[in-house]
């Protein structure tokens, strides 16, 4: 972005871990760390702030355990500035209505006043995909060998066939291989 982000309308949301004792030994847990994001929503820009905790008990046999919490993933994914609600309308606006990126990043800086580039457009596209087809392909024999690899690492390659015709693209996990 050329300009920055105007944040002076802002809301700040303090989040912390489900668990405010430890489990093991009943003490309260005390704030090991912070950290703070910005996460750009359709109404507003959010800064979030989330603590994470472990315990104070030097006996303690979890006291290494940093407990996280996880109301922060609601709101974005990780590593993406933008809302779940932002790549949900921008998915509604390309596959419901069948809008072009320009149509869609001029419907969104008018209606939500984002400052959008069509590069950050087109990647909210990408997310929207994934996170669909995640949600309607639960297949089990599939996430059964990624469990253990503790999440997935994605490529991605397209290639357009001929001339106005769909672009065709490859996902591919890099830790397990699979395509």
């Amino acid at each position: 972005m050329s300009t920055p982000r105007d944040r002076r309308e802002r809301t700040q949301i303090d989040f912390y871990p489900e668990e405010l004792d430890c489990p093991a030994c009943q003490h309260a847990l005390k704030e090991r760390y912070h950290k703070q994001r910005w996460i750009i929503r359709l109404a507003q820009h959010v800064k979030v702030v989330s603590h994470f905790l472990e315990c104070g008990n030097a006996a303690c046999t979890r006291q290494a355990v940093i407990y996280r919490p996880q109301q922060e993933d609601a709101l974005a994914l990780r590593g993406y500035s933008f809302g779940l609600d932002v790549v949900a309308r921008r998915g509604e606006l390309r596959y419901r209505h069948n809008w072009s990126i320009i149509k869609i990043r001029e419907q969104l800086q008018t209606e939500s006043k984002l400052m959008i580039s069509l590069t950050e457009v087109a990647w909210l596209c990408e997310v929207f995909l994934a996170l669909v087809t995640a949600v309607v392909h639960q297949d089990e024999e599939l996430i059964k060998p990624l469990r253990p690899l503790n999440g997935i690492v994605l490529a991605i390659d397209g290639g357009q066939p001929e001339k106005s015709h769909a672009t065709l693209y490859l996902w591919r996990d890099v830790r397990s291989g699979r395509v």
